[in-house]
C-alpha cells in the first residue's frame, strides 16, 4: 500500500490499559512511541503506538482509520483514539470531528 503520509514520533503522556470491565495498567507520564500513515486512494490509515521502555509489552495498541475523502469517518482497535493520532490527521489537513464530537 502506498501512504500519502506517514509518520513516526514519539510523545509522553498519559496511557491506560482496559478492558469493559476494569482498569488493568495505567501510567501518568508514559514515553510513546506513535506511528500513523494515511493512504487517500484506498481511503483507509493505520495507528500504531507502543511503550518504549519496554517495547510495547506493558501498552501496546493499533488499529485502523478510514476515510470518506478528507474526513476521518471510522477507526477501530481502541476505545477511544488518541488525541495524538487526531492532532496529526489535523495537521495534515483532515477532518476529524465526527470522531471528536
Amino acid at each position: 500500500m502506498k501512504y500519502n503520509h506517514t509518520e513516526t514520533f514519539k510523545v509522553n503522556t498519559p496511557v491506560a490499559l482496559e478492558t469493559s470491565y476494569a482498569v488493568l495498567d495505567k501510567s501518568e507520564n508514559e514515553e510513546m512511541e506513535i506511528t500513523v500513515a494515511v493512504d487517500d486512494e484506498k481511503q483507509y490509515g493505520y495507528f500504531e503506538m507502543y511503550d518504549t521502555e519496554t517495547g510495547g509489552e506493558r501498552f501496546y495498541a493499533e488499529g485502523g482509520l478510514w476515510f470518506e475523502g478528507k474526513t476521518l469517518t471510522d477507526y477501530d482497535g481502541v476505545f477511544e483514539l488518541s488525541q495524538h493520532v487526531m492532532n496529526k490527521l489535523k495537521e495534515w489537513g483532515y477532518d476529524v470531528s465526527e470522531i471528536e464530537s
